[in-house]
Formats: C-alpha cells, sequence, structure tokens
C-alpha cells in the first residue's frame, strides 16, 4: 500500500476491534456528486446496513451558518461496508479505493500483534475474551481477504490450536456449550428440514441465474452486485453442510 487514499484507524463496533474510515472522506474520494447526508442515509436504507455492525455514527453536532445551524452527523463506516459503497458506485474511483481498502486489511494482518482484554489478560493475535461461563475465548482467522469467526473456547490454548488447525486444513471442529441431549426424533426431523431449506435455496438459486439477474442486468440495477454476492457466498456453503447431512433427492412423483 503506497499511497493513503483515505485514512484508515482502528475503532470497536459491538465491543469488537475493527479497521474503521469516515463515510464523508470516502464520499469526497467518490465524486458522488450528491450531498453527504443524503447520499449515506438513501445507501444505508437501500442496501440494509445496520447501525453498530456496519456503522456507526461517531458524532453529531450544529455547525453556524448563516441563517442559523444545522445537525451534522459523522458515521464511521466498517472497511466491508465501505467496499460495498465504493463498489456499488460503479466508477475507476470506487474500484480504486475498493483495492485500497483490501490492501490496508491485508497489511494490518501481516502484522503481529497482541490484544488487551477487557480483564487486562494479554491474549494471542485475534483471539478475544467475553462473557460466557463455559467458552470464555472467541477466535478468528485471517483468510487473506477478512476475518472469519472459528468458535469459541474454553481456554486460550484451545482458541489457539483451532486457529492452527484452521490454517493447516481449512476448518476446525468448535468446542461448543454442553447441550442437552437431543432425541433421534428430533435430529432427524432437523436433518429433514435442513435438506428442504436447501432444495429450496438451490431453485431460488437457479430462477435467481435465470431469470433475475439477467432481468436487473437490463435495468442496470445496484442490486445485482449485491445480490449477486449474496448468492454465491450461500452456494459456497451448500456443499459444506451437504456433505455432513448428504444430499436430498426428491421423491419420484407417481405417473
Amino acid at each position: 500500500m503506497t499511497t493513503q487514499l483515505i485514512p484508515v484507524f482502528n475503532g470497536t463496533i459491538s465491543n469488537e476491534p475493527a479497521l474503521l474510515c469516515n463515510a464523508r472522506d470516502l464520499h469526497a474520494f467518490l465524486e458522488v456528486g450528491k450531498r453527504f447526508a443524503s447520499w449515506i442515509t438513501e445507501r444505508i436504507a437501500e442496501y440494509g446496513f445496520f447501525e453498530n455492525q456496519d456503522y456507526m455514527i461517531a458524532s453529531q453536532s450544529w455547525e453556524a451558518r448563516n441563517r442559523g445551524g444545522h445537525n451534522r452527523k459523522d458515521y464511521h463506516l466498517t472497511l466491508n461496508t465501505a467496499k460495498e459503497l465504493a463498489m456499488v458506485e460503479r466508477n475507476e474511483q470506487g474500484r480504486q479505493v475498493r483495492r485500497y481498502f483490501i490492501e490496508c486489511e491485508k497489511k494490518l494482518h501481516q502484522q503481529s500483534s497482541t490484544v488487551i482484554a477487557p480483564h487486562r489478560e494479554c491474549l494471542p493475535k485475534m483471539v478475544y475474551h467475553h462473557q460466557s461461563k463455559y467458552n470464555p475465548y472467541r477466535a478468528y482467522v485471517w483468510n487473506g481477504e477478512k476475518n472469519v469467526y472459528i468458535g469459541v473456547y474454553p481456554t486460550v490454548d484451545d482458541a489457539v490450536a483451532a486457529q492452527q488447525l484452521f490454517y493447516k486444513n481449512g476448518n476446525v471442529k468448535r468446542i461448543l456449550k454442553i447441550q442437552p441431549e437431543i432425541s433421534d426424533a428430533e435430529k432427524e426431523m432437523f436433518i429433514g428440514n435442513l435438506h428442504a431449506v436447501l432444495h429450496n435455496f438451490r431453485r431460488i438459486d437457479e430462477i435467481w441465474r435465470s431469470r433475475l439477474r439477467p432481468a436487473l442486468e437490463v435495468m442496470d440495477s445496484k442490486l445485482v452486485y449485491l445480490l449477486h454476492d449474496r448468492f454465491n457466498d450461500s452456494m459456497c456453503v451448500l456443499p459444506t453442510i451437504e456433505s455432513r447431512i448428504g444430499k436430498y433427492i426428491p421423491p419420484k412423483l407417481p405417473r
């Protein structure tokens, strides 16, 4: 990362550390051509961003003007939110700043660091303390593009071992809280319901690819970019689930 296009800084959202940027800086760089307040509120509503998850309101103040003051809000965005906002502008500035944000995240996770937990315990990189009686250590890994949550664990050593297992095999067996016994009938019902959900989602994905996406592309709708990523991400998960429960085979209907 050679040039700082937009200032990126460390912050917290929902008590979790995160890289953030000021939405006003992003708005100015993208050269949107619309007032900031209108642009940010429309984008939040249009793409379903959540406060204290995708962004936070950092400050709210009154600024003096010739005919009285007006209310000014500053929004701090997570880099994932900022990348999505940059992408939907569909211009060279958007593509440039999206690549810049990806480089910011890579640079952060290439640096070795530790995190001081609320109880002042010095924890390994990407292991965080949270309130839990059985599994007080939450572990994440960096997959080259984003943080990946891999589970909660009873000890720091278990969390670190899970991180190492993920980097080695690409997955982990999470250590979960003690759960009550589940009957065979409940298990069978759950797997049956899950099969139905997966089967229905495959049909929805087929309709998306054959009908909805072509129609939205003809309309030049920005929903194409948002829905394309959502469908792709979801379809990538289906084979993993089916490898555990088996692929659903619809029953043959009588002729």
